[in-house]
């Protein structure tokens, strides 16, 4: 089972961050909504470092974009940190949204069905990742499985979301 999901966003964007949270919940994930501690002021050092611990907890990333984000400094932070880390990325835009080439690399839900869609996705990845893993005789071979299985997850999802916006 997928440890946790990551939710990404700018402030204006709470409202539709909680609701995305709440949907990935229901599907059975857990997830940090990151939402700010005000004893941890509103950026610099601490924060980062808050923010990483968070993301230590979780294997996932959900950016939630609007138009608003392209003002963020945190949010692309947030998805190249994510990268690094491996996790399995997505982002959730309700409303069309001009994006920066860097983030089609990834699938973008843009409704619940959609969200309920990349739960599924995520957790048979898991399961299939898992598995090859522990078939695997070396610890190299495990690497290689596990991102292997990261990109596989983002492949399927986009092939699956394409098929389901197209009415297949």
């Amino acid at each position: 089972m997928p440890k946790k999901v990551f939710v990404s966003h700018k402030k204006e964007d709470s409202f539709t961050a909680s609701k995305v949270a709440e949907r990935v919940r229901a599907n059975g994930i857990s997830t940090y909504l990151d939402v700010v501690d005000d004893a941890l002021g509103s950026d610099g050092p601490d924060l980062a470092d808050h923010i990483r611990k968070r993301m230590s907890e979780c294997d996932q990333l959900m950016a939630v974009l609007s138009t608003a984000t392209k003002d963020s400094w945190w949010v692309p932070w947030e998805i190249g940190v994510a990268s690094e880390k491996d996790f399995r990325i997505a982002s959730y835009a309700e409303h069309y949204i001009t994006l920066p080439e860097y983030l089609q690399k990834w699938p973008v839900l843009q409704n619940m069905s959609e969200v309920d869609l990349y739960c599924e996705h995520s957790k048979r990845n898991e399961l299939t990742t898992v598995r090859k893993m522990s078939e695997a005789f070396s610890s190299q071979g495990r690497t290689t499985i596990f991102k292997s299985g990261i990109g596989d997850f983002h492949k399927d999802l986009t092939r699956a979301l394409t098929a389901k916006r197209r009415g297949f």
